[in-house]
């Protein structure tokens, strides 16, 4: 309510004029009002935002991160027994980050060693021919214009890190649900126990730490030898596994043999699940990618 500056008669907020002396009314007091609580709102959700920022200790989420990283199993039930809900929704975040960071690292990686897988592909299928009693269609000069022809493909190759970044931190975030969902229905229908839906979530998300860290190894092992860093992934998946199995028997109270079933079923169907989801992300980016670079390729000619 406001009143006139003319006659001080009551106006109404939504009148126009005054109602008495037919003066025009001031609408200044009005649109400082909605200034400033539009300004008190800002600063309502700044202090929100700033109380929940202090209660999230980033030395102990790197402490976590660092103890579960070198000691799976006692970090990782140490995790599950003191971790927080925000602590817990930190590192979801920055384990979906990593894994679309390592997602556009690994791309380039396969990027700069294309010339070296193209000509050990080829050079194998030389020796499988002589090997066979055939012999070999592919020369020097093949193979030395197969390198120089692979070297202008790679230069012209179209690389989406976007699309990269943001698939990679998809099946990341896929796969820690999908086995959760897994685990916790293995554990409510076959164990029939009571456990807490967030105490399962806890051990599958710190259980897929050792497979990052691997994989990290990987992709740096990778440019010396691609079959070691395949050796890394495969090490890095065992370890998780088994990681979760312990931390389910222990953490949730799950019996031994019950829970090695339930463990490596649901890291079965996870596998399929995810297989699914990244033959959808090839299908519809790798192609688009070769298209791009063969028509690149064939107008530089």
């Amino acid at each position: 309510m406001s009143y006139c500056s003319s006659c001080g008669c009551k106006i109404e907020e939504d009148d126009l004029y005054c109602p008495d002396c037919g003066a025009k009314v001031d609408q200044t007091p009005n649109q400082n009002n909605t200034l400033n609580q539009n300004t008190e709102k800002i600063g309502h959700a700044f202090e929100h935002v700033k109380s929940i920022t202090n209660q999230i200790n980033f030395t102990e989420i790197i402490r976590i991160l660092k103890s579960s990283a070198l000691n799976p199993v006692s970090g990782g039930i140490d995790f599950v027994t003191n971790a927080k809900k925000n602590s817990v929704i930190i590192i979801t975040v920055m384990l979906a980050l990593i894994q679309g960071i390592l997602g556009i690292w690994r791309i380039n990686e396969i990027v700069n060693n294309l010339q070296t897988i193209a000509l050990d592909f080829f050079q194998n299928l030389s020796s499988l021919a002589n090997l066979l009693g055939q012999s070999s269609s592919f020369s020097f000069n093949d193979l030395d214009s197969l390198d120089k022809a692979v070297n202008q493909i790679k230069l012209l190759i179209p690389i989406p890190y976007g699309h990269i970044f943001i698939w990679n931190c998809a099946i990341y975030l896929i796969g820690v649900f999908v086995l959760f969902i897994f685990i916790y229905l293995g554990i409510s229908i076959l164990a029939k126990s009571n456990c807490i839906p967030f105490s399962i979530y806890k051990t599958v998300l710190i259980s897929s730490l050792p497979i990052l860290s691997c994989e990290i190894i990987s992709i740096i092992v990778s440019y010396f030898s691609i079959y070691t860093g395949v050796c890394f992934i495969v090490l890095g998946a065992l370890i998780s596994i088994i990681s979760l199995a312990i931390i389910v028997k222990d953490s949730l109270q799950v019996k031994e043999n019950l829970c090695v079933f339930i463990v490596s079923i649901s890291s079965l169907l996870t596998l399929v699940s995810l297989s699914i989801t990244f033959q959808n992300f090839i299908s519809s980016e790798i192609l688009n990618i070769v298209k791009t670079t063969m028509s690149l390729y064939g107008n530089s000619l």
